[in-house]
């Protein structure tokens, strides 16, 4: 299996993507070791494909590596930094693309409440240090993220409604809201949306910043799965839930 691989990296920290393969990426300390860790990337992916009905029955592919693209000084390594946009996002999405995405997240959101919508407050609450996010404070950035991530494509007052009080809604219920709210907005993209590249200005603090429908739909599977990955470490790390 040929893989092409697009890295981004910004002082020590190291991120490489997939693009064919949406939410297949790794993390590391350096372009050996992201380029080192991405084969069991690649399978530990078709795996999940497979947990979720999809996929090749294939478990044991070899995987060959190629670099596509390489960006300096970008990558979701902290809240609020900027992304690369690499060069084969700029290509047009189109509307059966949006559906194959729209299945994936919903892969994504059904691992992530599978293994947080019948904790109790105690655990969701449960922070190993306050410098450490809770459960809920996790819960509640995803969906956050989420939102930003549709206010690329969209202005300010194109967004909908009912997220301007979506703060004082239970953790479940906003997750709940903001997801609705995406899938409506990514399948009423029009022929503008779906092809050019965006700079917003608001709710950023890198104006400069490059966003196309491809990227925000990459990062809507990325980001969920990761913080999926964290939601794990975090209950294993509780000693309320592991007396459960």
């Amino acid at each position: 299996m040929r893989c092409a691989v697009y890295i981004e990296t910004q002082g020590t920290h190291w991120m490489a993507h997939i693009l064919a393969l949406p939410g297949c990426f790794v993390r590391g300390r350096s372009r050996a070791e992201v380029l080192r860790s991405l084969p069991q990337a690649v399978g530990d992916y078709q795996a999940w494909l497979r947990r979720h009905g999809e996929g090749s029955g294939e478990e044991d592919v070899e995987v060959s590596l190629d670099v596509e693209e390489e960006v300096l000084g970008t990558g979701p390594f902290n809240p609020g930094d900027a992304a690369a946009l690499f060069a084969a996002e700029r290509s047009p999405v189109t509307l059966d693309e949006i559906e194959d995405y729209l299945r994936l997240m919903s892969y994504s959101r059904s691992d992530l409440l599978k293994l947080v919508a019948d904790l109790s407050d105690r655990v969701l609450d449960w922070r190993e240090s306050q410098i450490e996010f809770s459960l809920r404070i996790l819960i509640r950035h995803i969906g956050n993220a989420e939102q930003f991530y549709i206010s690329r494509l969209f202005e300010p007052d194109q967004l909908p409604r009912e997220w301007a009080a979506d703060r004082t809604l239970p953790i479940f219920e906003f997750l709940e809201l903001e997801r609705r709210g995406c899938f409506d907005c990514l399948r009423r993209l029009d022929e503008r949306q779906l092809s050019d590249v965006f700079r917003p200005i608001h709710f950023t603090d890198h104006p400069e910043e490059e966003w196309t429908a491809s990227k925000v739909l990459r990062r809507f599977v990325e980001h969920e799965r990761e913080h999926t990955g964290q939601a794990r470490a975090i209950l294993a790390a509780c000693p309320a839930w592991r007396l459960h």
